[in-house]
């Protein structure tokens, strides 16, 4: 038997809240993560904060705020990947809410591949364009510094 579009959207969203209340821990810690980061630290990177070297995933961020804003050119200047991301959160959606499948090897795998391409194209980006325009620049206000600056300090 068919299920109508409101038997299948209120499935999709009842197995959404289960998984959100099955994560819900990590879901917590992760958001704790990043306000703390934020607020105490004035950077919601902790790569940045510890070294001033920017992440495979500085501007990721940033590039979100400029695709909810529909600045695509904004976005693909921040992080392209992150049209790569939204749409494999997409199809994950789609396979895992409206067609009930469950996550198998495959979604390891697409992960695992976009993973090292993010990689991939920190190191491409990092010998074209750092020091340079953000994201891709070097953030002073770093531990590393600051102890390297305290460290001089108590030699002189």
């Amino acid at each position: 038997m068919k299920r109508t579009l409101k038997q299948v959207l209120c499935d999709a969203f009842t197995l959404m809240w289960k998984d959100i209340r099955d994560a819900k821990w990590a879901i917590i810690v992760i958001i704790a993560y990043f306000v703390s980061l934020k607020k105490f630290l004035h950077s919601m990177c902790l790569m940045v904060w510890l070294t001033g070297y920017p992440c495979p995933t500085c501007g990721m961020t940033r590039a979100a705020f400029y695709l909810i804003h529909l600045d695509f050119s904004g976005a693909w200047s921040m992080h392209p990947f992150i049209f790569v991301i939204v749409g494999y959160l997409f199809i994950f959606c789609w396979e895992r809410y409206i067609l009930r499948r469950k996550a198998g090897e495959k979604w390891k795998w697409l992960l695992s591949l976009l993973i090292a391409a993010m990689i991939l194209y920190y190191i491409w980006r990092m010998i074209h364009y750092f020091p340079g325009e953000a994201p891709m620049s070097y953030y002073y206000d770093n531990l590393a510094m600051l102890i390297r600056r305290w460290l001089a300090g108590l030699g002189g």
